[in-house]
């Protein structure tokens, strides 16, 4: 370019002359052209009024425009419902509108006055806010000021004042009676089919519940335990589970067996019951042994192993068979001992 430019100076002067025109022209060309896509990619605000004025309770809109960079995400503008003898009566949802990598914002304000006079739309503040989420920078931007002159009806004040008139009551037709009858008609007939299917509506027997014998508490217990011990239900459970269902069923075996509300208390108190009860208190430890387990297990979080809970499973089939021959040896002394009575009774 600088050497075309160097012959045509030294051996064509004119032509060199349009060609440093034409170069200065698309220079400043350029520089007007970047200076408008700066402004362009720029946030600004625009405001303006579909009429300059209006008469007085009459309505008009006001235009807020707003363009930003996608950078930037509008947070809001302080604009009261009421200012300088103005009143907004509604705010129309905003538009959005995406074009060239702007964001273009649209919004529609409803006004009235009820005050003649010239008065002053103010100019207010439109927050924008950075759409990155770890900026927290905000960007005032303020809109211009506007006129609105509002103008009463013209009176003319040399005809004579028009008497008031009557009110005049209008004559009320079939039409207008016809939506309030077949209202009525419809509440009647709902009702009438609300009566009517309840009265016919014929009440179901309730079936009998058949309540299964329940089985003696030594029974059902060793029943569950054998069947886990069979199955290896500490194989087949999350440790919390099987030590919560291992304890239920001694818990039940103890309040069925001996009238103790094992069911709803803790496992210190259980122990305390068992300390009363001769027959429990023999194999004190053994219970012990089970419930600290399993209170460690559902409340501490232990990670009991496989092999401790087929040992506690073990010892609950234990201490319940064990339990149940002293109680069958306690039922043969107390016969026994009867019909010693009886014989000795008999014999005088």
């Amino acid at each position: 370019m600088k050497i075309m430019f160097a012959f045509c100076r030294v051996f064509l002067p004119g032509v060199y002359k349009h060609l440093k025109f034409g170069w200065s022209c698309c220079v400043a060309f350029a520089g007007i052209m970047w200076q408008a896509t700066l402004y362009a990619q720029q946030p600004h605000v625009e405001v303006h009024t579909d009429s300059a004025q209006i008469l007085i309770g009459s309505q008009f809109h006001l235009y807020l425009d707003v363009s930003l960079p996608t950078a930037y995400k509008l947070q809001g503008y302080a604009l009261p419902d009421s200012f300088n003898h103005i009143e907004i009566i509604n705010r129309a949802p905003a538009d959005t509108v995406s074009t060239g990598g702007l964001w273009h914002y649209h919004q529609v304000l409803t006004l009235t006055s009820f005050d003649s006079g010239r008065w002053l739309i103010p100019a207010f503040p439109v927050v924008l806010a950075s759409s990155r989420p770890d900026d927290t920078t905000h960007v005032i931007l303020q809109t211009d000021s506007l006129w609105i002159a509002v103008q009463t009806v013209p009176v003319d004040t040399s005809q004579p004042f028009k008497p008031i008139k009557d009110i005049r009551r209008v004559k009320l037709t079939w039409l207008d009676i016809l939506p309030d009858v077949l209202l009525g008609i419809a509440l009647l007939v709902i009702v009438w089919a609300i009566v009517y299917v309840l009265r016919r509506r014929k009440r179901k027997p309730q079936p009998a519940v058949i309540q299964q014998p329940l089985q003696p508490p030594y029974e059902e217990a060793m029943a569950q335990l054998k069947q886990w011990q069979t199955e290896q239900a500490w194989t087949k459970m999350h440790m919390k589970e099987y030590f919560t269902r291992l304890t239920d069923v001694l818990r039940r075996y103890v309040e069925r067996a001996f009238e103790i509300p094992a069911m709803e208390i803790t496992s210190g108190e259980l122990l305390e019951h068992i300390d009363q009860h001769p027959l429990l208190r023999m194999h004190r430890a053994i219970w012990d042994e089970i419930l600290s387990e399993a209170d460690r297990v559902k409340f501490a979080r232990w990670s009991s192993s496989a092999d401790m809970a087929a040992h506690c499973l073990d010892k609950a089939i234990e201490v319940v068979e064990a339990i149940h021959q002293a109680q069958q040896a306690q039922a043969l002394s107390e016969q026994a001992t009867e019909q010693a009575a009886t014989l000795k009774d008999t014999s005088k």
